[in-house]
């Protein structure tokens, strides 16, 4: 799995929430598919790709397993601005090969405006446990009696 995450949030910030909203849409156009059953998150759906095109590599199929957070605020450390930053109704991609250009998310930064309304750009995070939505690993302790 990748260690960074592709952040989708308004150019401004945004004080409602259209978290709901953004789901919903996601759902039915088919770039989300299922939830995950212990976590918040949802795998890619079938239509992932046409939103979020791949590199141009060898390489073919995904690294690990995609998982997209739709988060209603969350703050993290830009990679390219450095410094803080702090968003509402974010779309959190992580697990996937990362984009060259923001043009490649050009598509899914415009289905975002035609849902909510606001301009959305597209933000690398090169460490995913900054991100505020971060679930907590698991540690797993085995007692034997």
């Amino acid at each position: 799995m990748y260690k960074t995450a592709m952040v989708f949030h308004p150019v401004s910030f945004v004080g409602f929430n259209k978290t709901q909203l953004i789901e919903r849409h996601l759902l039915s156009s088919g770039i989300v598919g299922s939830r995950f059953r212990a976590s918040s998150a949802y795998t890619a759906g079938t239509a992932y790709r046409q939103f979020i095109p791949k590199q141009e590599t060898i390489q073919r199929y995904h690294y690990g397993i995609i998982r997209i957070y739709i988060v209603a605020v969350s703050q993290w450390l830009s990679g390219e601005r450095v410094k803080m930053m702090d968003h509402a109704n974010l779309v959190v991609v992580e697990g996937d090969a990362f984009i060259d250009s923001k043009l490649q998310c050009s598509k899914l930064c415009d289905f975002l405006k035609q849902i909510t309304g606001d301009n959305y750009t597209v933000d690398r995070v090169p460490d995913i446990g900054c991100l505020g939505i971060r679930e907590p690993h698991v540690s797993y302790l085995i007692l034997t009696p």
